[in-house]
This record gives structure tokens, sequence and C-alpha cells, in this order.
């Protein structure tokens, strides 16, 4: 019997769907021929076979659209290039609107799309019906038509994708089942199969349904889980035109995919069902299906019927309920798994068909060049952590991802499934203080505070100005009187050893030889020059360094600082987010409070803006920093656990006669904003440098060599080409990032971040402007189909000397 696998290959990618293919073929695209594929059936036998194959391109961030519109472009012309037709139908996508809320929302999704120079329409009733004959438009208030959209053939476009693999020096494998893996110095060197082992440099996870096993092989959980997604095709009949486009109705939750004579309508039923109870497919699940279950998607079918009367003509001629992998917040899941340093994951794909060409690209760059080439934060693996990769935690997350799927997004909407799960010590006092509650990263945070009696703004609109009398008396606290803020939920990491300090100084951009209680903010960077963290490094004693980063970010810079640390062991790094939490005590009266409550001198002289130090509030031992990220004098209080309550109880006492109160997250925003303090994954990306985010006084070139170095004084000898601004915008327009940039009827960009500035009573924008448009002193804003004039803010709109923090 011939010996079906190599002893050895450079790459080995695990499934033969269409993620892994794709992967393969465009590793071979760039010159790596040494790639094996491995799948344990036969290509595409895990959920692409039974995928619908719909092509949308628009997405919320300009980066996955990029990706999308990549994906949809290659459907255009891998069939020539392989011989392997793929049905690529480019009948473009309509997404109706049969409601004012949805109808804002499409308007929204415009405004990103013309700030991403992607090209979509906002058409009315009668275009919906001339270009979707079948559809009733009696109650519709309009669509969106995006031309260059289809659909492909799943199971044809995977075979292009494997064809050209081969056709460029690649193996695929099938019939071959992945066992285990041999693990030595953080590194896979050997995969275990069915047939033998062979020897690699690189594993990549794109196993689809059995990711999660795969990852288990590596002692990884991923955050991945199965479902079952069911849709249903039509009998054939005359009266379906032929290449009618694709269509989505997320107010009746459901889509149409054209089929010859016929459709494919599924939707997103809110009861979906995790597979085999917790979501775990068995290994010897093959190319199967589950039971028919149409009363499950008894809403869908209705919506679908009430919007193509046809379908009561129409028999049924297929049903097909299958598995389809999900993450734990609906989206997929790519980067380098735990800590190992060969091992890539490309999983969780829901609409795998639609990024699969997208996605193998940035994977290859990912493997070959170290990065995915472009910023894929809400891809990324990182985003999650421990909290999220429990399989009774999956199922409950992910079902409610899917049943949201078509849901409004509305902007300060929160999810509900899984909580409360992490809970500061003060959560249940908080509570009794009025809290009302959001979820980051598991955490439970305060939002703002209610008075009794005071009833919650709604969460359904788009709008501000229902938050505004809350978040505007709290904003007002911080910036007229004294306030409490629960933080902590931040992530904190102690880092110590003899070669602590000259692995961080050449990892941070900042220079750190400051001393003992040095505060130091910083940016971690990539070799490109691009901001992989944006943290605050603290040096409490002399040999240990105290790391502290936003709550969903730990996972990440964890990671990037651990991957990056010398293997000698001069360096240990510890987690100890659990052991402390934060109270920071802000406001220009907080000096009054603390020196009230705490036996040590916290004079300006004695206690100086961006040092730390050791003190007692009451009885308690403080590790204090004086440092702000609202903008006015203030202290971050790191606390064991154990005397949070007490410490807070203390302030409160002390600070009663200055009104002190408390204050949550949604104030932070507004009050960060006026003084242009920077949002990592917002303001700030792997995409954008120091010098074009305005904080070059955070770099020091002078120090010595550090990592991005060399590209930022490249960067700087030929001139920056893009700088982040910020405007204030002359109508309050409800802004929130992702508003188009408009000058001289053109688009130049879209905004990084958006809030109303309570202190000034204006709407606040960061973007970037790049080439002559950095000038610029004037642009248009346009949010939700409404524009307003916006005239440019140099340095920040409050306090631009920073006198109050250094008072």
């Amino acid at each position: 019997m011939p010996i079906k696998i190599p002893s050895h290959a450079r790459i080995v990618i695990v499934g033969g769907g269409a993620i892994g293919t794709s992967i393969a073929y465009h590793l071979v695209k760039a010159g790596e021929t040494d790639v094996v594929v491995l799948e344990k059936n036969v290509i595409t036998a895990g959920s692409t076979w039974h995928a619908a194959g719909l092509m949308g391109q628009l997405r919320s961030k300009v980066n996955l659209t990029r990706l999308m519109q990549y994906s949809a472009e290659l459907c255009s012309k891998i069939g020539a290039e392989t011989g392997q037709d793929v049905g690529w139908k480019n009948v473009g996508s309509l997404r109706l609107a049969a409601s004012d809320a949805r109808w804002e929302e499409l308007k929204r999704a415009a405004t990103a799309a013309r700030s991403y120079g992607f090209d979509m329409e906002l058409v009315g009733p009668d275009d919906v019906k001339r270009l979707f004959p079948l559809a009733d438009t009696k109650d519709l208030r309009g669509a969106t038509w995006i031309a260059s959209d289809g659909h492909v053939d799943p199971y044809s476009l995977t075979h292009a994708y494997a064809k050209g693999a081969r056709a460029g020096g690649a193996r695929i494998v099938e019939g071959v089942t992945v066992t285990g893996f041999t693990i030595r110095d953080r590194r896979i060197i050997e995969v275990q199969t069915s047939d033998g082992n062979i020897g690699c440099d690189v594993v990549v996870n794109a196993a689809g349904l059995w990711a999660r096993q795969c990852g288990e092989l590596a002692g990884i959980d991923l955050p991945v889980t199965v479902l079952e997604h069911e849709y249903f095709v039509t009998d054939k009949s005359p009266l379906v035109p032929d290449d009618l486009p694709t269509l989505r109705d997320p107010d009746a939750n459901f889509y149409v995919k054209p089929e010859p004579g016929a459709m494919a309508i599924g939707g997103w039923e809110k009861e979906t069902r995790a597979a085999y109870g917790l979501g775990k497919l068995p290994m010897s699940f093959g190319q199967e299906l589950f039971a028919d279950d149409l009363d499950r998607i008894s809403d869908v079918i209705e919506g679908a019927a009430n919007r193509i009367p046809i379908l009561g003509e129409l028999g049924v001629r297929t049903v097909v309920n299958g598995p389809i992998p999900i993450s734990a917040d609906g989206e997929p899941v790519m980067g380098l798994a735990g800590n190992l340093d060969n091992f890539y994951i490309a999983c969780g794909f829901t609409s795998g068909i639609a990024a699969s060409g997208g996605a193998g690209r940035a994977m290859a760059n990912w493997i070959l060049e170290g990065d995915p080439g472009m910023d894929l934060w809400a891809f990324d693996l990182r985003r999650f952590g421990q909290p999220h990769t429990g399989l009774a935690y999956l199922r409950d997350s992910a079902i409610e991802a899917y049943s949201k799927y078509y849901a409004i997004a509305w902007p300060e909407e929160e999810r509900s499934a899984c909580r409360p799960l992490r809970r500061s010590p003060l959560y249940q006092t908080l509570a009794d203080h009025g809290a009302v509650y959001g979820a980051k990263f598991g955490w439970e945070r305060p939002n703002y505070f209610l008075k009794p009696g005071q009833q919650k703004p709604p969460l359904e609109t788009f709008e501000r100005a229902p938050n505004r009398e809350v978040i505007s008396r709290e904003h007002r606290l911080v910036r007229e009187g004294v306030a409490l803020i629960d933080q902590s939920s931040f992530t904190k990491f102690e880092i110590s050893g003899p070669g602590a300090f000259t692995y961080l100084q050449w990892l941070a951009a900042a220079n750190l030889d400051r001393g003992t209680g040095a505060v130091i903010y910083t940016q971690l960077l990539n070799k490109r020059g691009g901001i992989e963290a944006d943290l605050t490094i603290m040096r409490p004693r002399d040999d240990v360094f105290y790391v502290v980063t936003g709550s969903g970010f730990g996972t990440r810079d964890g990671n990037w600082i651990r991957s990056h640390m010398p293997r000698d062991r001069s360096v240990m790094m510890q987690d100890v987010t659990s052991a402390y939490g934060v109270i920071n005590l802000c406001g220009p009266l907080s000096r009054k409070v603390l020196a009230k409550a705490s036996e040590d001198d916290i004079d300006n002289e004695a206690f100086a803006y961006m040092t730390c130090r050791n003190i007692r509030i009451g009885w308690a031992p403080v590790m204090a920093a004086r440092v702000t990220y609202v903008g006015e004098l203030g202290w971050e209080l790191h606390i064991p656990v154990e005397y949070m309550s007490y410490v807070y109880e203390t302030l409160r006492t002390a600070g009663a006669e200055f009104g002190i109160a408390n204050v949550g997250y949604k104030a932070i925003s507004s009050l960060r904003m006026e003084k242009r303090y920077l949002y990592w994954g917002a303001d700030i990306t792997p995409d954008d440098t120091p010098f074009e985010a305005g904080l070059g006084f955070a770099v020091s070139l002078k120090k010595g060599d550090f990592h991005g170095r060399d590209a930022l004084i490249k960067q700087q000898e030929r001139g920056i080409q893009r700088k982040l601004v910020c405007f204030r915008l002359d109508d309050p327009l409800p802004v929130y990032g992702g508003e188009a940039m408009i000058a001289s009827g053109r688009s130049i960009g879209m905004t990084t971040s958006g809030d109303y500035s309570h202190t000034t009573g204006a709407s606040l924008v960061f973007g970037y402007l790049a080439g002559d448009d950095m000038a610029l002193t004037e642009i248009d804003v346009e949010a939700f189909g409404r524009r307003s004039r916006a005239i440019r803010v140099e340095r920040c709109i409050y306090d631009p000397t920073g006198e109050r923090i250094r008072q």
C-alpha cells in the first residue's frame, strides 16, 4: 500500500474545506511549495459542502470589507486560472429595511461604505421591485444595493483552491486523521496522524467543525463551537426568474440565494441548538446532516412567505440542517494559538465561503511575513481568553450571537448571555448605588449610575440624547468635583527578573529608564512601526515592572510580551489581574479626599504626576499611581482584592463633604475624547504608527534600539503621510466612529471614534487625514445620512496645556 503522507513538510494544514485549501492556494502563490493539506474525509466534507455560498462584501470595518472584496474578486477569476468553474454569479445583493430603525442602520452602512470608497447604493421600494420582482414591497422603507456581490458554488470553489494549490506544488491528502502533536520548546515539531507522523515547521488548524478537537491535541481550548443551521430549497418553477440578486430581509430574519428556477432560503433562528448538546461534533461525524426541523425555522418561513408571496405556490425540494462552526461572538478566529510559536488558527467561520479568499491570503501573509498585512483585530484569536473557552459558555454565547446575526446593532446595546461572570468585590455595593452594568471580557463594569426612581435610558436607539442627562451628570462630577470609578477589570501583569529592564526597554517605544516609582505611557510596536499595544508600565520597585492595559487586551498584549521574551529565563511574567482591584479616584477635589483618607503626603511636590508609590488608605496597603485617562487630577489605586471594600468605604466617608459619587465607563468615553486620549483598536491599530497618531511624545528614538525603531526612523525621514486629527461638529450628530469624512464632495476617510463633549456641548470625532488633506481645517461629517460641518481642533478641546492633571 503506498504511503499517503511525506515524512516532513514545512507547512501542514489540518482541514480540507474552503479555508484550508485557500490558505494552501495562497501559500503556493507566495512561493511556498512545501505544503501539505490533511483532510480526514474528503475535500469539502465538513461544513463547506452544504454552505449556501452567498458572497456579501460590506462589513463594519474597512479591513474586513477589503478581505471580503478580495474574496469576491478572486471568485471572478480563479475559474479561468485553474480550469475549475466555481459557479460565480455576479448578480448583486439587496438588504431590505422594513422599519425606520433598520433604515437608519442601512444609512449608517451607506456612510461606512462611502468612507471605505466601497460602491453601495441606497435604493427605494420601486428599485427593489425592479431588481427582485418577486418581492412584496408595500411596507419597505428602502434597501441597500451592492452590484458587485453575488453567490458561488462552495464545492466547486474549494476544488478550485485545491487545484491551484496542487499546481503550485502543494500536496492534498484525503482520508488521513490528525491524532496528536509532538511539542518541544513552544513549537510543534511533528504532526501525528492515522497514517504516520509528519515533521513540520508550521501547523495551521483550519479543521472547521473539528477545530476545537484539533486545538485540544495541542493543549489549547479554542473559543469555537458547532451549532445547527437550517435552510431549505424550493421546487423549481418557471415563475422564478433567472439571475435574481441575493436578498436579505433582516427585519423578517431571512436570506435568499437564487438557484436555477428556485430559491434557497434560510435565516438565523432564535432557538437553534448546539450540536450534540454542547457543540462538540464527534470525530466520526462525516458528510452528514441533522434531522429536518422546519418548526424551528417557522418564523423564517413565515417572514419569507410574507415578503415573497410566490413561496406559497412552491413546494420544498430539499431541507438542509447542517452543522456550522461559530465562535463565542460569532466572528471568525485567526492567528497564533496560545504560547505556541508555530500553531496558527483559522476557524469559526460562519460565513466561510465569503471570507475564504481574503482569509487565505491573510493567513499566508501571517505565516510567511509574521502578520496578516492588515489589522484584523475583529477576527484575532487574542480577543478571547480563559472566560470564553468552556463548552457551556461557548454554547450559550454562540447561540446568542447566532440569533442576533440579523438584529439591529444598537450602539449602546449589551449582550445578555453568560452574565454576570467576572465581578469586582464592589459589584453588589455599586449595584445598590444604582449601577447599570455592561460587560467587557467577561467582567461586569458599571456603565453609569441611576438615582433612586430614575428610569434607565433606552438602549434601542442610535441617538445619544436619551443618555445625555445621566452621562452629563457623571461627566461634570469628574470635571468639577471628585468621583470614584471601579476599574478592577484592568489587565495587570508583573514582569521581573534580572533581564526585565533590558527587555522592556527594547520592547517599548518610550524610555523606561526613569528610576523607581516611574509611570510610563508607551506603545509596543511591530516591525512596521504599527501599534500592537498601548499601555502603561509602572516601576513600583527597582526589580519589578507593573504593566496595566485594557480589560479586553490582556490576552493580546500578554501574548505579544511573552512571545518576544528572551528564552534564557532572565525575564518572568505573571498575570496578577485577579489579585488587585482598581479604584480610580479622580477630579479636582481628589487630593482633598485622598489627603483625608491617607496618612501619607500626597502633595504635588511629594507625589508628582506620572509616578507611583505604596501608601496607606486608612489601615489598608495600596499601590497608588498618579495617572489619568479622564484628564483631571487623580490616582489609580491598585488594591489587593481583600481590601477593596474597605478602601471604597473609607474613600466614600472621606469624600462625603466634597460630594463624592460613583461614575461609570460611559462618562470615561466622553472625558477621554475631550482630552484626545486614544483608544487602541479604534484610534490606533497595528496599521498606525505613533507619529501618525500624534504620539511622538511617547517615543524615544534617542534611547537606542527598540522593536519598530527602524521603521519609525524611515517614516520620519520620508515625512508623515497621514495623521490623526480631532474635529468639533457644528451639529450634535450621534457619532460613534465609522462616520464618513467628506471634503469638497469627496470621501477622505472615516472617523475612528466619536462621542458627545458634555463640557463644550458639541460632538467630537477623531479621524486620519492623508496627503494634501492633512492641511484641512474644515470638513463635513456624515452620520446616519445627516451631515454637519466640522472644524478642526488643534491638540485637544479641553485643557490643551495639561495644567489640570499636573496641579
